[in-house]
């Protein structure tokens, strides 16, 4: 906010902040549970449901695929994968910057931002696939630990940090925020998002520590689990309900 040119640096390094955030959250679950073999031994009996957002949540058709060793890893791969290129991406358009070649103002097809921002989107949306798939998998045996409202605030992080910011920053671009000397309009747009975000990144702060910073009953054991709100969803037994 002070510094409105370094805007496009603070936005990527939180960018990828949040790209670890997205696998940390997905690793989280699977803690919760008691890690890799606790979730597996646990969860070998049920299917996980794919066809969900921000993917396939319109291809109820999809089949339901078997919890193995090889999905929980495809699954981590899918969201690791968005944690490491984010990075790349970054340095990359950073690198591009000081050569000149890169411009987020630059919309035309010889471009460098019409390129990797795109690219970047869609990496984006197939590492949030696999968080979304073990959430609705597991938001019924993880209930006592809250982990409804921890995915919504990290839900509302994404939807603050990206999308916010990208429709207040298009605004910017096509003159709907004007100009206010010594500021031009992108300038503003800028320093409009930024105070917007530390409004709201406050509050959610302290909404997520009250969610984090507690002590949470142990889940019972696979053995003790009778309880229908702590047992893990089953696609197959909610499709014929």
């Amino acid at each position: 906010m002070w510094i409105p040119k370094a805007t496009m640096f603070t936005d990527m390094i939180s960018a990828c902040y949040f790209a670890i955030v997205v696998f940390k959250f997905l690793i989280l679950m699977v803690e919760e549970v008691g890690g890799d073999e606790a979730f597996l031994k646990r969860a070998g009996k049920y299917k996980l449901r794919i066809s969900t957002g921000p993917c396939c949540c319109c291809c109820p058709c999809l089949p339901h695929v078997a919890i193995t060793r090889r999905s929980l890893f495809l699954l981590k791969l899918g969201s690791f994968q968005f944690a490491i290129l984010k990075i790349v991406f970054t340095v990359l358009s950073i690198v591009l910057w000081t050569n000149g070649t890169f411009n987020l103002t630059d919309l035309t097809i010889y471009g460098a931002a019409i390129w990797i921002n795109p690219f970047v989107g869609i990496l984006t949306i197939i590492a949030l696939w696999p968080v979304a798939i073990m959430f609705m998998h597991l938001r019924t045996t993880l209930r006592s630990l809250k982990i409804i409202p921890k995915y919504a605030m990290y839900q509302l992080v994404l939807v603050l940090t990206q999308l916010q910011t990208a429709i207040i920053n298009i605004l910017a671009l096509n003159g709907t925020i004007a100009c206010a000397p010594p500021f031009s309009a992108i300038t503003r747009g800028y320093m409009m998002s930024q105070q917007l975000l530390i409004l709201e990144m406050f509050i959610i702060t302290l909404v997520t520590r009250l969610l984090y910073r507690r002590q949470y009953d142990p889940l019972p054991s696979d053995e003790e689990d009778v309880n229908e709100n702590t047992k893990m969803m089953d696609p197959q037994s909610s499709s014929e309900s």
